[in-house]
Formats: structure tokens, sequence, C-alpha cells
């Protein structure tokens, strides 16, 4: 499926050659850069932000994980049995709804808008942060194209910051057409190794 989306995409001269989008099967070999994640699995997901997590912390990274309340626990269940509190605390979890929708539609805030909230004493110069968004919305059909303006404008962020940066979307809910359009705003796929 990936590879049609991609060849789709070649194709149609959205991506105007293969190396401007690499897939990738894991995450543990990069330190920036936007990749976009769609997943079909909960277990494989949730390892891959696990291995996300753990990546940064051998970097000397805080995480931030923009995830839902029903998948938080999960992550959080992974994490302490790997992890001792001092590495715990360079992990910080903000409600994807409360993300999105702070401004009462779909909007994709900027992550530098959280960290003061979320990191004391944060400052860009001294503190390295690396992000997972789990992207979710209601069944707002104008969402579609404020997600694509949302990863277009986050595409930026991510380059002048040199930050990593994952946006995960549900595969299930999300269009072949809205798809190929919010691959163009990354230059990272990763593949979920189980399907």
């Amino acid at each position: 499926m990936l590879e049609e989306i991609i060849t789709n995409l070649i194709e149609c001269g959205e991506i105007l050659e293969k190396n401007q989008l690499t897939v990738i099967d894991n995450l543990k070999n990069l330190n920036e850069g936007h990749i976009i994640y769609f997943f079909e699995y909960i277990d494989p997901y949730i390892q891959n932000v696990i291995d996300f997590v753990i990546s940064g912390l051998e970097q000397n990274q805080y995480s931030i994980i923009i995830e839902n309340d029903r998948i938080i626990p999960l992550i959080q269940k992974g994490l302490k049995d790997l992890l001792s509190d001092t590495q715990l605390n360079k992990i910080k979890f903000v409600n994807n709804y409360d993300f999105y929708f702070a401004k009462g539609s779909f909007q994709c805030a900027s992550i530098f808008d959280y960290l003061p909230r979320l990191i004391k004493g944060y400052s860009k110069q001294t503190f390295s942060v690396r992000s997972w968004a789990h992207v979710e919305w209601g069944d707002v059909l104008e969402v579609h194209e404020n997600i694509t303006n949302s990863e277009k404008e986050a595409d930026v962020i991510v380059k002048e910051n040199r930050l990593l940066s994952v946006c995960a979307y549900d595969s299930v809910r999300v269009s072949e057409t809205t798809k190929n359009r919010l691959i163009t705003h990354h230059n990272f796929l990763i593949h979920d190794y189980s399907s």
C-alpha cells in the first residue's frame, strides 16, 4: 500500500525524486526530520513510540508525546518497565485533543507554545526536544484541509529548528487522497513493521 502511494505521487509529480521521501522501518538512527506514520495496529504503534523515546534519551533529548487518553497509559506502562524515574521525567505527555483543538477548531499548535509549560526553565538553546503527535479529529469534513495546511506549517518549523517530529495517523481514518497530500509535507515515511 505505501509503495503504491509513493509511486502514484512520483507519477503525478507530487514528489519530484524518490529520494525526497525515504521509507524507514524504525526511528532509532534519526535525530532530525519530519516523519509521517500511517499505523494499522496498536501494538507496533506503541512499540514505535517507546523506541522513539528511548532513542531520544540516548541523545539526551526530551520527548513530547501528543496522544489520546486511551493510548497514553499503554505507552506509560511500557516506558515504566524500561526506564528510571530520571529518564521518565524527560518524557512529557499532552492530550492530543487539547493540543489540536485548543483554539476551538482543528489547528496545529506549535510545539514551542507548549514547551515552557512542560519543561521548567525551557529555552531552545539549552534543551533538545523531539515530538511524536498522534493526529486525530472528529467527523468534521473541513479538518482534512486544515490537516494539510497544518502539516505544511509544521514542516517549516521542523526544518528551521532541526527537530525530529513524527506525525502519526490511524491509517483507516485517512483517505488515500489525504494520505497523498500529507506525504508531500514530510521527508520520511515509517513503515509499520507488522504490516
